[in-house]
C-alpha cells in the first residue's frame, strides 16, 4: 500500500471533468475545503480516493458512504462538523476511486483492507467511523477483523443486509444477471432534475430532493454516470441481493453482532425502505454496547435532519473512548 497525491489523468473524459467540476461546486456551496489524496492497494490493484476537511487537530472521524460509496453525499453533514478532522473516501467502485467487479473479489477482505489502508494513509492507529448502508457493512468488516482500529461506530440508516433486511425491488431486479445490466443504465439519472428523485426512492419526502441545491443535483447526476459506475453497481448488487431478498452469505448475522464490542449508535429513519425500525431495535439489542435513535424518515437520516445527526455524532464521539 502507498499514498500518492491526485494522479495526473491524461486525456480525462468529458464525463470525468464534468464530475470533478460539479463536485468542486458542491464543496464550495457548503464552504468545505477538501484535501485529496489516493491510497494505492496492491491486491487487488486499486486506487482509492480519500478526502479530508475540518480541523486537522480535531478528533478524527472516518466517513464511509452507502450506495457505490461516493464521499460527496456527506457534504451537508460535513459542513456541520468542522471542529472534527473529517476523512471521507470514495469506496472502490464509486466516485473517483477505481471501478471494481464485485463478483471477482473477496468483498469482506477488500472492505477491511481498504479501511485499514485509509487509516494508515492518514497516520491513524484508530478512529471513530460514521457509515451509511453499504458503508455500514464495510465498517462492520473492519470492526470484526481489526477491532482495535475502530473506537466506535455510528450507523446512519439501515446497514446493508444486516440480519434479514434487504433492498427495494428495483435494486433486487438489478441483481439479475441479464436484466440487471439493462436496468442499471435505464435507472441512472438522465439529468440533474431526475437526480432529485433519488431521495424519494430512498424513503424521503419529495421535498428533500426538490430542496437540493443545483450543485447537489448536478454532482449526483454526474457521479451517477461515470464510466465505471454501471459495472461496479451491477456486480455489487449481484453479490449482495437476490430477487426475493438478500444473499444470506453476505448478511451481517446475529453472531457477528454479538461479537461487536465497540460503542455503536444506530440512527434509523422511521420509514427506511431497507429495513424497519424493529430491525434496528433487534440489531441494537444484539450489540453489547449499542443504542438506537429514530431520526427522520428515510435511508439517509441527515438528509431529513442534518443538524440532529451532527449533534448525535458530536455527543457520541465525545463519549467514545
Amino acid at each position: 500500500m502507498s499514498t500518492i497525491p491526485r494522479p495526473v489523468e491524461a486525456n480525462a473524459s468529458p464525463a470525468l471533468e464534468a464530475a470533478r467540476q460539479a463536485e468542486r461546486d458542491l464543496w464550495q456551496h457548503y464552504g468545505l475545503e477538501m484535501t485529496e489524496s489516493y491510497v494505492v492497494l496492491g491486491t487487488p490493484a486499486l486506487r482509492v480516493r480519500s478526502l479530508e476537511c475540518g480541523n486537522p487537530r480535531g478528533t478524527p472521524i472516518v466517513f464511509v458512504a452507502g450506495g457505490l460509496g461516493e464521499a460527496l453525499g456527506w457534504s451537508s453533514l460535513l459542513a456541520r462538523l468542522g471542529d472534527f478532522r473529517c476523512i471521507a473516501l470514495d469506496r472502490p467502485g464509486g466516485g473517483l476511486s477505481d471501478g471494481v467487479d464485485f463478483m471477482e473479489v473477496d468483498v469482506r477482505r477488500l472492505a477491511a483492507d481498504v479501511l485499514e489502508a485509509v487509516l494508515d494513509a492518514h497516520g491513524l492507529q484508530h478512529a471513530c467511523f460514521v457509515a451509511n448502508s453499504m458503508g455500514g457493512w464495510w465498517t462492520f468488516q473492519l470492526a470484526l477483523r481489526q477491532p482495535k482500529r475502530v473506537t466506535g461506530m455510528i450507523m446512519l440508516g439501515c446497514p446493508a443486509v444486516i440480519l434479514d433486511t434487504s433492498a427495494p425491488l428495483p435494486m433486487r431486479l438489478i441483481s439479475l444477471p441479464v436484466l440487471g445490466g439493462v436496468l442499471v443504465n435505464v435507472m441512472a439519472p438522465s439529468s440533474p432534475t431526475k437526480a432529485r428523485d433519488l431521495p424519494g426512492f430512498l424513503g424521503h419526502p419529495p421535498e428533500v430532493g426538490h430542496g437540493w441545491s443545483e450543485s447537489e443535483a448536478e454532482a449526483t447526476y454526474r457521479f451517477g454516470n461515470l464510466p465505471d459506475a454501471p459495472r461496479s453497481w451491477t456486480t455489487l448488487l449481484r453479490r449482495f441481493l437476490r430477487l426475493t431478498g438478500s444473499n444470506k452469505r453476505m448478511r451481517i448475522t446475529e453472531d457477528e453482532l454479538k461479537r461487536i464490542t465497540q460503542p455503536t449508535l444506530f440512527v434509523w429513519g422511521k420509514s427506511d425502505p431497507f429495513g424497519s425500525v424493529e430491525a434496528g431495535r433487534r440489531a441494537a439489542a444484539l450489540v453489547s454496547n449499542a443504542r438506537l435513535e429514530v431520526v427522520g424518515r428515510g435511508h439517509v437520516p441527515w438528509w431529513d435532519e442534518p443538524q440532529k445527526c451532527a449533534d448525535l455524532i458530536r455527543n457520541f464521539v465525545g463519549l467514545a473512548p
